[in-house]
């Protein structure tokens, strides 16, 4: 059993919902729009929870399982070749970018 990452899941809840691409292109513009107004603290959050959730020793598959059923992730990479792993990890560097031109 991982532990709960209640940022990450409040940010894909609201970030990454079914119409997401209606809000953005690209992952990475869902992602500025989010650093744009989130607060510091909750950017350090979600960011701190995907780095935790990303070394959690689990397999793809229960990673990939677990971010769309317990973390209502709405879009799944696997769909377009990418591993859940990788999605997450460029999600990361998307972050990392995002805060670092505020």
């Amino acid at each position: 059993m991982i532990r709960r990452y209640w940022a990450l899941q409040d940010f894909f809840l609201g970030y990454f919902y079914p119409d997401w691409h209606d809000e953005g292109q690209s992952r990475a513009d869902i992602v500025r729009s989010f650093v744009q107004v989130a607060p510091p603290e909750l950017l350090l959050s979600v960011r701190t929870d995907l780095r935790d959730l990303l070394a959690e020793p689990l397999s793809e598959k229960s990673l990939h399982d677990s971010v769309l059923n317990d973390y209502s992730l709405f879009y799944d990479p696997w769909r377009d070749e990418i591993t859940m792993r990788e999605w997450l990890a460029g999600l990361g560097r998307d972050m990392d970018v995002a805060a670092s031109a505020q």
